[in-house]
C-alpha cells in the first residue's frame, strides 16, 4: 500500500479536484445536471446594492445561499419579492423544492410565512441560538 499524508490547510485546487471527483462519482450514481448559480439584486438608480438573493440550482432544487435586504428597506416587503423572484425563476427552471438554513436571530418565522417547513434544527448552534433547515416544495 502507498504511503498517505495528511495535508492540512485550504488550497483551493485540490477542493475543485475533490468537487470533480465527486461530481463525477454522483453522476455514475443518477441523473446529474451542471449546478447553475443565480443572483437577484436591489439595486438603486446609483446601482447600489440594497439587497439581494444569491443561490444555486442542483438536482431540481434551488437553494437560497443568500438573503440580505438592507435596513432601511426592510418591513416593506422586498425579502419577500426577492424569494417570489426565486421561486418563479426555480420553477420555470423545473425545480421541485426551494431549501434554505437561516438561524434563530435571523428570519425563521418569516420564511415561515412565506410557507417554508421545517426539516431539522440544530440546537445551541451557534451557542445560545437555533440553526434551522426548511423548504418548500413547488408545485
Amino acid at each position: 500500500m502507498t504511503h498517505l499524508t495528511l495535508h492540512t490547510g485550504y488550497q483551493e485546487e485540490d477542493t475543485y479536484f475533490m468537487k470533480y471527483k465527486l461530481i463525477t462519482h454522483n453522476k455514475n450514481l443518477i441523473d446529474y445536471t451542471e449546478e447553475e448559480k443565480v443572483n437577484f439584486m436591489l439595486k438603486d438608480e446609483e446601482e447600489n446594492i440594497l439587497g439581494g438573493l444569491v443561490g444555486h440550482i442542483d438536482w431540481e432544487c434551488f437553494f437560497v445561499d443568500i438573503l440580505w435586504v438592507d435596513e432601511s428597506l426592510r418591513g416593506l416587503g422586498k425579502g419577500q419579492q426577492l424569494i417570489q423572484e426565486a421561486e418563479d425563476y426555480a420553477r420555470k427552471k423545473d425545480c421541485r423544492l426551494i431549501r434554505l438554513e437561516t438561524f434563530s436571530f435571523q428570519a425563521p418565522a418569516f420564511y415561515k410565512k412565506l410557507g417554508f417547513k421545517e426539516m431539522g434544527k440544530l440546537e445551541d448552534f451557534p451557542k445560545g441560538y437555533t440553526h434551522y433547515y426548511l423548504y418548500k416544495e413547488l408545485t
